[in-house]
């Protein structure tokens, strides 16, 4: 397939931090947005081994097929041509090596504080959330692991999400029209 795109954003930063928020706004200034997160989980109901864990999928399928592999996955869900995509959820420097295929990406990283991550994800309750505290610094760790923190740490943007709705999405909003220009 050939790409037309002229803007490529990667959207990383640790669960709960407001990715799919930041993402959401994005697809409301006209970006074609992939959850990587969406695109591993397809191919995990394809081919995961009984009763393993999501997190336990996406480092066997990195072990076989290298740490690129979910960019690689999220690339063949692009299914039209488009000038602006956004791929939420990058973790790993290799993965931002492979969005570079397509298009000059921009590194968008989302940070918000432990604490505040993990009461919203008490409150969410998505599918791999949890209520144990510890359970969720075990996936934090995890992420880190996968080498999130290079990619926050190489962020062209950062936007703390430190308090409330509105105020997060005035200062994603500043950020996008700042890349736009």
């Amino acid at each position: 397939m050939r790409w037309s795109i002229i803007k490529v954003i990667l959207i990383t930063g640790m669960p709960g931090s407001g990715k799919t928020l930041f993402a959401n706004l994005l697809k409301e200034k006209g970006f074609t947005v992939i959850s990587m997160g969406d695109a591993l989980r397809k191919r995990y109901e394809k081919d995961a081994k009984y009763g393993e864990r999501l997190m336990d999928y996406a480092k066997r399928i990195r072990e076989i097929y290298g740490d690129g592999v979910v960019a690689r996955l999220s690339i063949e869900e692009i299914t039209q041509s488009t000038t602006k995509i956004a791929f939420e959820g990058v973790r790993s420097l290799a993965e931002v090596e492979e969005f570079k295929r397509i298009g000059e990406p921009l590194i968008v990283a989302i940070h918000a504080s432990p604490q505040l991550r993990y009461s919203r994800m008490t409150a969410r309750m998505r599918a791999d959330d949890s209520t144990d505290v510890n359970i969720l610094r075990k996936r934090d760790l995890d992420e880190i692991s996968l080498g999130i923190g290079g990619v926050i740490a190489m962020a062209d943007y950062v936007v703390v999400n430190d308090s409330t709705v509105e105020e997060f999405k005035k200062k994603s909003t500043d950020i996008i029209e700042r890349i736009l220009r």
